[in-house]
This record gives structure tokens, C-alpha cells and sequence, in this order.
């Protein structure tokens, strides 16, 4: 007999709760054709006769009692993934597969055998088979929701069975069979699917994918149309820029949008597009939402009718905000992750009507069990805004760019009655894991005198602030402190 196949490695599991759910569709064999050699009977001294080659037949017996099912929804439990419908799980098989994210479908394309007869020299009785056994299955992964074929990779599996058993053929297909889902688990490609949504390096799209031959005995191949037989697909080309290491590069969106467009509906509340990053190639839009749990996908809604499945990039336990990547370019906001000064004027956008109401930053305390750093901000009518704010609303300095966002419902021991608390937005995404490429930056401060009111650019504040009769000299400036 053949020296026994090399046994792959189990692969690493990963953390639980931050990969999409799936369902396994099936095993086909429909690539098996009637009458192909799959293996041979070898001779030996404990091997007895006869010494036959084995053909596929039609599958038929190898369908009836198989646990395909159970073995893959084992190897994957065991590697950390959330399989819908497993038997023994807490989902229904038939009842649940709405959760699913993704169908794995297997289609088995190879088998190979070694196979020893053993028999009981005292009594003649036959004692099943043994040997070793090989198959090559190619993986499809479909979007569950109607997008289609998203990932393709073939792998291969081994395995040996020294002792005799019932049914031994059938045995060492199975476990073979296990061996490839192991190896399907380790993809790094798959992994990278159930855990963002798409592959680590740039690739064309799924549907012009084409099998590749996986040579015998090498790992799970990619199935891109720059790979070939025994060669991996190029390595992606390096952004310009480039974030810190397991940390999300953030850059300026598809334009400077209003309130109204990058305010848009995330799960069950809204989240504003802040910025894109950039994910095979292709820009994402980056939403910052108030999302509780740990669910790794959820429901974005950009437009009326249309909904994209987003994937969450970043949480900030103490705050219960999340950064969402969603695959379209979105308008975002422009943001400023520098301290606002205090007295400087600010407008908060509150509720889901949009309702705008004008201040200044009364202080900058430090809270660490809200999520950082506080801007306190005095809107006049503090004791009807915190009736009426949501988590999330916006605060605006005097360019429009974002500086802050509501927390979520509890008011801070450092907040003194009279201001509107919002965590400062540079902080928070420093704790959510990313790095702004670029920023806007805080005006400079004005000098003591005359005001600017007709010079262009105006601020939004010059000309929704009421008319003072006092002298030019008395106005109150941004830099200058409130009276006391």
C-alpha cells in the first residue's frame, strides 16, 4: 500500500459572534461520472483477496445514511463558525434559514482509494476494510440574500484507517470529506468573506471566477481569473496611504453631503456616513451608528426600497456606537477630530426631523465611562433639547463639519444642568479602531474687533445670529471668554 496521506492541520478558530451566519446547502456528486476509477483492493499479508479496482457506480448507496451534514457542521462549529440549522444546535433545520448570510454548496469532484480487505485467518469472517482515502471537492459560496455567487475554492482532504471496519470505503470518504471542510475553514479567502464580506486581495467579480485543479496534496486554491494551476493570484497593490496595523483607514467620502443625505437608517435607528475605505480595490462607505450587540452584519437602508447588508468594522463597548462599511459610495459628512475651543459657536441637528438649534461649547470634560472626552454644549433650550435628542444626532462646528454625536440616553455626572453633552468625534474614533486620512481643520481663531459679516466665506452663524446693538468692540468672539 501507499505510505498514508499527509493529515492537514485544524484550523485556527476564530473569536465567536464576529462571522456571518451560513447555512450548508448540499454535496453533489453530480461531477462523478458512472464508471470512473475511484480506487483498487492492494495486496498484502493482511490484505486478502480479491484484488479489485473500485468504480464509481452511481452514488446512490453512499447518498443513503451519509452524514455529509453533520461532519461539516461539526468541523465548522469546532473552527467558530455560526452554522444555521446544524443538527444539534439551537436553530430549526427546516424553520430558520432566513439567519443565513451565506449557502455553502460543495460539489465533489474527486475520489481516491486504497483499500484493504480484512478477514479473520481463524474463522474466514470478514472484518470490513481499511486503507486510505483522498477527495477533492470545489466549494460555491452564494450571498443568501440575491447577489449571487461570491466566493470559489477547491480543497482537498485525506485520511487513513488502519483497522477494518463495516462499510470502510464509505468511512474514508466521509472523513476525507471532513478533512476538506477543514481545509475549506482555513481559507483564508472564506474567512475573510464571513468575517467583512469580501476577499483579502483585489479580484474580479465572482461570476467571472473559473475552476483551477488543485494539485494533490497542496492547501484550498483561490478561484480568480488571475490564478493558474499551482500559482497563487498576485498580491494586491498598496494604497497610497495606510492605516496602523488591525486599525480602518478613513478617508473624505464621495463628496461633502448635507445632514439630510448622510443621515440614513442603520438596524433599528440612523447612522451618519462619515468617510469610504477602500476594500478589494473598490470604495466603501463607512457609517458611525449607535449599534448595540454583536451581531456582525446589519440592514442599511440608503434609499427608499433599497437595502445593502453593512458590516460592522469597529465597537466601542462604553459608548454602544459601531463603525458600518457598506459596499456603495455614500455622501458623507465632512468631520474635524480636533477640540473645539470653548465659547466656540456650534449647531446641533436633533430628532428625526432635523431640527437645528444654535450654541456654543461650554466645556470639554473627560468621561471615560461615556466613551472619552465631552463637549458640553449650551443650545439655550437645554431643558426641552433633552427631551427630544436622539443617540447619535449630530453637532456641527461653524464650517459644518461634524465634531460630536449624542450618547446614548443617561446624562454624565460632569454635565452640570443647562448643557447638552455629545462625545467628541475624535476619540471616539480612536476607540472604534480608525485612523481619518484627512480631516477638516478647525478654523482659526478670529481677532478681538470689528466682525467679518459680508466677507466671504460667511459662517453659518453670522447670518442666523440676531444683530447686537452694542459697540463692534463688546461683540462676543470665538476666542474670547463668555462673561461670568
Amino acid at each position: 500500500m501507499s505510505p498514508p496521506p499527509p493529515v492537514g492541520k485544524a484550523a485556527p478558530p476564530v473569536a465567536a459572534g464576529t462571522t456571518a451566519p451560513f447555512r450548508f446547502g448540499e454535496l453533489t456528486i453530480g461531477s462523478m461520472r458512472r464508471g470512473m476509477q475511484i480506487g483498487r483492493y492492494v495486496w498484502g499479508i493482511d490484505c486478502a483477496p480479491p484484488y479489485d479496482d473500485v468504480y464509481w457506480t452511481s452514488g446512490v448507496n453512499m447518498r443513503r445514511g451519509s452524514t455529509f451534514d453533520e461532519r461539516f457542521a461539526e468541523v465548522m462549529t469546532a473552527a467558530g463558525f455560526d452554522v444555521v440549522g446544524r443538527p444539534g444546535g439551537p436553530d430549526n433545520p427546516d424553520g430558520n434559514r432566513s439567519r443565513a448570510r451565506f449557502t455553502v454548496q460543495g460539489d465533489l469532484r474527486d475520489v481516491q482509494l486504497e483499500l484493504c480487505h480484512r478477514t479473520n485467518w481463524l474463522t474466514g469472517s470478514s472484518k470490513g476494510s481499511s486503507g486510505t482515502g483522498s477527495v477533492k471537492v470545489e466549494w460555491t459560496v452564494y450571498d443568501a440574500r440575491g447577489d449571487g455567487l461570491v466566493h470559489r475554492v477547491v480543497t482537498t482532504g485525506a485520511t487513513a484507517q488502519e483497522r477494518g471496519v463495516p462499510q470502510g470505503e464509505t468511512l474514508l470518504v466521509e472523513e476525507a470529506f471532513a478533512a476538506a471542510v477543514e481545509a475549506l475553514a482555513a481559507d483564508a479567502g472564506f474567512r475573510a468573506l464571513l468575517s467583512g464580506g469580501t476577499l483579502p486581495s483585489p479580484s474580479a467579480p465572482p461570476s467571472t471566477a473559473f475552476p483551477v485543479t488543485a494539485p494533490a496534496g497542496s492547501g484550498p486554491i483561490p478561484l480568480t481569473p488571475n490564478a493558474t494551476p499551482g500559482m497563487a493570484p498576485s498580491a494586491p497593490v498598496a494604497a497610497p496611504a495606510q492605516a496602523a496595523p488591525n486599525r480602518l483607514l478613513l478617508r473624505g467620502g464621495a463628496g461633502s453631503g448635507r445632514i439630510a443625505s448622510a443621515r440614513i437608517p442603520v438596524g433599528r435607528s440612523h447612522g451618519l456616513v462619515i468617510g469610504e475605505t477602500d476594500v478589494a480595490g473598490e470604495a466603501q462607505a463607512v457609517l458611525l451608528a449607535p449599534l448595540p450587540g454583536s451581531d456582525p452584519t446589519v440592514t442599511v437602508r440608503p434609499a427608499q426600497g433599497v437595502e445593502l447588508t453593512g458590516w460592522v468594522v469597529g465597537r466601542d463597548a462604553a459608548s454602544g456606537f459601531a463603525l458600518v462599511r457598506v459596499p456603495a459610495r455614500l455622501r458623507a459628512l465632512p468631520m474635524r477630530t480636533a477640540t473645539p475651543r470653548i465659547s466656540e459657536p456650534v449647531k446641533a441637528v436633533v430628532g428625526g426631523r432635523g431640527k437645528e438649534m444654535l450654541g456654543i461649547v461650554g466645556g470639554l470634560p473627560v468621561d471615560e465611562a461615556r466613551g472619552g472626552t465631552l463637549i458640553q454644549a449650551d443650545l439655550g433650550s437645554a431643558d426641552l433639547f433633552t427631551t427630544v435628542t436622539e443617540t447619535g444626532d449630530p453637532l456641527l462646528d461653524g464650517s459644518g463639519a461634524l465634531i460630536g454625536v449624542a450618547p446614548a440616553a443617561g446624562r454624565s455626572p460632569v454635565t452640570p444642568a443647562g448643557l447638552v453633552q455629545f462625545l467628541a468625534i475624535g476619540p471616539l474614533l480612536d476607540r472604534l479602531g480608525a485612523d481619518p486620512a484627512a480631516a477638516v481643520q478647525p478654523p482659526a481663531p478670529s481677532k478681538p474687533g470689528k466682525p467679518h459679516r459680508g466677507n466671504p466665506p460667511d459662517p453659518w452663524w453670522e447670518d442666523e445670529m440676531p444683530d447686537s446693538d452694542l459697540p463692534d468692540a463688546e461683540l462676543l468672539d470665538g476666542d474670547i471668554a463668555p462673561p461670568t
